[in-house]
């Protein structure tokens, strides 16, 4: 009982444990909080990479200049397959930055119709970009995809 009331010169070893393990799960949470900040930031990146590549591969196409290189083809409606597009472009391969096999695609389109053929002034023609990455065939990623849509006069 003595021993009770008399002053103390340290720490019990259960004291000193128990701390060390408070402090271990302590570095564990943080270490695992950085790891899922790490991987975020790689695949916001890998995102943002393919966003770029996709709103460049749709300007490219979608500029101030006549499109010279859509030709627009208005069959009647009932023949006219549904969301059918032209393709304009079209790639696959690797791309540094981006995981994978990346296919680039696009697309051009007339929704309401041609006037007559190539000289349809003023209807729209919609210029949809499609990056895909990470695809599933090269092993690499369950596939991410990006689009970029306009519309540019025609």
């Amino acid at each position: 009982m003595a021993r009770l009331t008399g002053k103390s010169n340290g720490f019990t070893i259960v004291e000193v444990a128990v701390t060390l393990v408070v402090i271990g799960i302590f570095m564990v949470v943080i270490l695992s909080m950085q790891a899922q900040v790490s991987q975020i930031s790689v695949l916001s990146a890998q995102h943002n990479k393919a966003s770029l590549l996709a709103y460049n591969n749709m300007r490219r196409y979608a500029n101030d200049s006549a499109p010279s290189w859509f030709k627009c083809v208005d069959p009647p409606p009932s023949t006219r397959t549904p969301g059918s597009r032209y393709s304009v472009m079209s790639s696959t391969g690797n791309v540094d930055g981006l995981p994978g096999v990346v296919r680039q695609q696009v697309y051009a389109s007339a929704p309401y119709g041609c006037k007559s053929g190539t000289v349809s002034l003023g209807m729209p023609i919609k210029v949809e970009s499609i990056v895909e990455y990470g695809l599933p065939s090269s092993g690499v990623g369950s596939g991410k995809k990006v689009v970029h849509a306009t519309y540019v006069a025609f």
